[in-house]
């Protein structure tokens, strides 16, 4: 594992907002892991896991931390079960079971990477399906050792797991047990899933939803638009036209600031509607929201 210093994090996120990483290290194998686990704890840093960065804001002053990005791309079928990298895109992932007739087309459409949405728990809203439907087990570093958890173990919930009060865990691999259908039904309604997001949903320098939506149902835009926000700018962000829970650097000129701006005007605007489900990191590599 190499250990660069000073990179620009922006191009690594889908924003494109945020200055450069102290450190910054790409793990491919468990040894990698191990190895940057020992040089955040020889140099006291905090520890920065990054995925495909469709969810993350950096400051513009950038992070005096240790930033990993998760690059385990392996997959392994062993009949029942599925063990695939946390680094793999989710995209190509539910591809890649559609053509061997595992059903996974529920979660079409969701950015990412697969140890992203273990992380949040990403699904289809509320009363939708979400991924923690289809797991059976995580395998993750925490605490500098490998530990692994069986579904039930790993606090799920409407947005939800355990992963999230403990933002150092790094998430290596997820085991997955999708139900059988014909790849070609599988394909159609993933087809049909993509194009319903491509018209209601935002893509470019944005990020994923940034408000979680009430444990009612109620989805977070619904309420942000009736407040009056659709359209909303600071600076070089904005509430995006589209879809009022997608934050827009419209220009490619937006700073952490403008986003920090934006949400909390909604936070103060919107009764209800506190929890970001986007993850805002300050200098010291501790999470805002």
């Amino acid at each position: 594992m190499e250990v660069f210093e000073n990179i620009s994090l922006a191009p690594k996120t889908t924003m494109r907002i945020g200055g450069s990483a102290r450190y910054f290290a790409e793990l491919k194998t468990k040894e990698d892991v191990e190895t940057a686990w020992k040089f955040r704890t020889e140099k006291n840093l905090p520890l920065v896991i990054l995925g495909a960065g469709s969810n993350t804001v950096f400051p513009d002053e950038g992070v005096e931390a240790l930033v990993v990005h998760i690059n385990n791309n392996s997959s392994e079928n062993n009949g029942d079960k599925i063990r695939v990298g946390s680094g793999k895109f989710l995209a190509t992932f539910i591809s890649e079971m559609a053509g061997q007739g595992l059903d996974l087309s529920a979660l079409a459409g969701i950015p990412g990477t697969v140890g992203g949405a273990v992380f949040g728990n990403a699904g289809q809203g509320p009363k939708g399906i979400w991924i923690d439907s289809f797991l059976t087990g995580v395998e993750v570093f925490q605490d500098g050792k490998w530990k692994t958890f069986l579904k039930f173990e790993c606090g799920f919930g409407y947005r939800e797991s355990r992963f999230k009060i403990l933002p150092e865990t790094i998430i290596w691999e997820a085991v997955f047990s999708p139900p059988k259908r014909e790849p070609r039904e599988i394909e159609k309604e993933i087809k049909k899933l993509l194009n319903h997001r491509k018209e209601t949903q935002l893509f470019g320098r944005t990020a994923g939803s940034c408000f979680k939506g009430l444990s009612d149902g109620t989805p977070a835009w619904k309420l942000i638009d009736a407040a009056g926000l659709r359209g909303y700018k600071s600076g070089g962000v904005q509430i995006s036209e589209k879809h009022a829970n997608f934050l827009l650097n419209f220009e490619g000129k937006g700073t952490y600031e403008d986003a920090v701006s934006i949400v909390d005007k909604v936070r103060t605007s919107v009764p209800g509607l506190k929890e970001v489900e986007m993850r805002f990191f300050e200098k010291n590599g501790k999470v805002r929201y």
